[in-house]
């Protein structure tokens, strides 16, 4: 005899309702409308100590880099306030430890000089990044930016149920997306060494801080993550 489950499904009301990637499988994004993202983390050059020939080069094969693409990427540069405690922590345990007295004043007086530059003057750090999207249709989700599309985007994240039949299809297209995105981002490490940047794609546990960070800059620095999981799935 068949028992029939009365349990209604309810919406979920969390923040992952309006996230707009679904899971992240191994070094990939996916995406809730069936693209893919992978991200790189590129190195940065002192552009001002180069000479104006080593200046005039970089451009130039920045130039061919940009014109060689034949799909959309995004480049984001992220200001970050350079959090030092650790490494006032580290210090004043070694000055603890420290036998010469003199060695031991000196690096006092190192840790309340960075203390006071601190008080002054923020210290910040850029890190650069260039995302690589993935779709079947021709890079559809990344063509529109208008306005229209930016609010229809977001409310089909909301509305768009990541079940099990749903997580399933998502994968079925991982196999080729990985190959696709590979060659892009081969294409593009290749490009960027002309210019002396070197570019690393970011992992999966980076991918989770990098994400964790993006969308609420103190939980990644405050909440320690947990790792061990296969695959990050973010229901909807």
């Amino acid at each position: 005899m068949a028992i029939l489950n009365k349990k209604k499904d309810t919406a979920d009301s969390s923040t992952q309702r309006y996230l707009p990637f679904s899971s992240i499988k191994e070094n990939i994004i996916l995406m809730k409308d069936n693209s893919a993202r992978i991200v790189l983390k590129c190195s940065a050059i002192n552009f001002l100590l180069k000479s104006v020939e080593e200046q005039d080069s970089i451009i130039i094969s920045f130039q061919r880099f940009l014109n060689s693409l034949d799909f959309p990427i995004q480049i984001i540069i992220r200001s970050k306030k350079l959090d030092i405690d650790s490494y006032l922590s580290n210090l004043n345990n070694v000055a603890l430890k420290q036998e010469n007295k003199i060695l031991q004043e000196q690096t006092y007086e190192y840790i309340a000089y960075l203390k006071k530059l601190i008080e002054v003057a923020q210290i910040m750090k850029k890190e650069f990044f260039i995302i690589i999207p993935f779709d079947e249709d021709s890079n559809s989700s990344v063509k529109d930016s208008t306005i229209l599309w930016i609010f229809k985007n977001f409310w089909k994240s909301i509305n768009q149920a990541q079940d099990i039949t749903k997580i399933k299809e998502n994968l079925k297209i991982f196999s080729k997306a990985k190959k696709e995105l590979a060659k892009r981002t081969n294409s593009i490490k290749t490009s960027l060494e002309n210019i002396w940047i070197k570019a690393e794609t970011l992992q999966k546990q980076e991918l989770v801080s990098f994400l964790t960070d993006y969308y609420n800059p103190r939980v990644d620095s405050l909440a320690p993550i947990y790792w061990g999981i296969d695959d990050y799935n973010i229901k909807s």
